[in-house]
């Protein structure tokens, strides 16, 4: 009945505090105390938000404290966030005035098929032109 909806966002407000985890589809924005864990497809953690835990998402915004693990496809720390982590990223964006401690390590990416096609016909094209001076 849910799977045919389209998810657009959820807001968590100043006023809660929140133990547990939350995985959501969409963008959630949070401006509240988060300890626990959140997966899901864009989070933004707010100017007056404060999380521990574990953040996976695809699109990650900080503007707020953070204290934990992060994973995520791009990860952006905006001026004035604070964020004390392990973080695992694709893209990653760290804005003047945030302040990061913690490890940083870029995921590994699998090289894509169309890369390794051209580099064959590259290969094939320089090869041919070797066999043909050759003659």
């Amino acid at each position: 009945m849910f799977s045919d909806q389209k998810f657009t966002g959820s807001v968590l407000a100043n006023s809660i505090n929140l133990k547990g985890s939350i995985s959501c589809k969409g963008e959630l924005q949070i401006e509240g105390r988060i300890n626990g864990n959140i997966t899901g497809e864009k989070v933004v953690l707010g100017s007056d938000s404060n999380m521990e835990g574990t953040l996976n998402a695809d699109e990650v915004i900080i503007i707020g404290k953070f204290k934990g693990k992060i994973r995520g496809k791009s990860i952006r720390l905006d001026s004035g966030s604070s964020v004390d982590a392990e973080i695992h990223y694709e893209i990653l964006a760290i804005e003047d005035g945030s302040t990061v401690n913690g490890t940083i390590r870029k995921l590994s990416t699998a090289s894509s098929p169309k890369k390794d096609i051209a580099v064959d016909k590259k290969e094939k094209i320089e090869k041919s032109e070797i066999d043909s001076k050759s003659l």
